[in-house]
């Protein structure tokens, strides 16, 4: 572990969850137990305000001494049942709570397996797009999908649809501003492996990903698809201001690489 791990950016997890406090422990715990530097982890809850079960367990001395003993930080947040077909309002939620210099966004139903994977994601400190995981779950979007806090600074929210991982996807990757990293993840869903074929997964509603373009909560739907071209011009303009630092930073080390060799 470093000697100085309050220099090193800070990763904020953002969890939405309902009615699975176990799932949710062994995932953090594990996640920590993982990481080079657990101190630098901060994990946000949001569970609805019917969830007895989660409202209760967030604030019990298991759940707190966990997080204790890594010094890690945590914050839950109580809302009102938007339900999963508005997951992306949770998001959001969090995404603005969030103190991270990367905004994390996992899944109750997942595992992160990679040692030292907080390690993977510094290594893209100072960039600004997506980071996609790997995982079990064949997909080409970004699943668990992690952005620079500087996505809500820019973009105002994490996502626009319910499906933020599509949402990120379609917008860094359009746009060329995705990085695969080796950051390997199982997603215990299931339709995927059998785990966790419970109530949460069986109320989970798909009838925004993509077949409804009369729904305002589509991503299909003609306003979110013009939000998404203004999002995904905004990430060329990033990335263009971006590379014209570069050439100027470029141009400078080359006049004092060649003021020294006439000295």
């Amino acid at each position: 572990m470093s000697l100085h791990p309050s220099k090193k950016s800070k990763i904020s997890i953002l969890l939405p969850t309902r009615k699975r406090t176990q799932q949710v422990y062994d995932m953090v715990r594990e996640a920590l137990l993982l990481a080079e530097s657990p101190s630098r982890i901060e994990v946000l809850i949001a569970h609805d305000d019917d969830d007895n079960e989660s409202q209760a367990f967030f604030y019990s001395d298991k759940w707190l001494k966990m997080i204790d003993r890594f010094g890690a930080t945590s914050k839950v947040f109580q809302t009102e049942r938007y339900g999963y077909i508005q997951l992306f309002k949770y998001v959001n939620l969090l995404a603005e709570e969030a103190t991270g210099d990367w905004l994390f966004f996992m899944n109750d139903d997942a595992m992160i397996e990679s040692k030292a994977w907080d390690r993977e994601i510094r290594k893209c400190d100072g960039w600004f797009g997506l980071l996609r995981a790997q995982s079990n779950h064949d997909h080409p979007f970004a699943i668990f999908p992690i952005v620079p806090k500087r996505w809500i600074e820019e973009f105002g929210c994490f996502s626009l649809v319910n499906h933020s991982d599509w949402w990120a996807y379609n917008v860094a990757a359009r746009t060329n501003r995705m990085r695969n990293i080796m950051v390997n993840i199982s997603h215990n869903r299931a339709d995927l492996n059998g785990m966790n074929n419970d109530e949460t997964f069986k109320e989970q509603d798909y009838s925004t990903d993509g077949r409804d373009p009369t729904n305002l909560d589509d991503y299909s739907h003609p306003q979110r698809q013009k939000e998404l071209r203004e999002w995904q011009q905004k990430m060329l303009e990033i990335a263009a201001v971006e590379n014209e630092e570069k050439e100027k930073l470029k141009q400078m080390k080359l006049k004092e690489l060649r003021n020294e060799s006439t000295i």
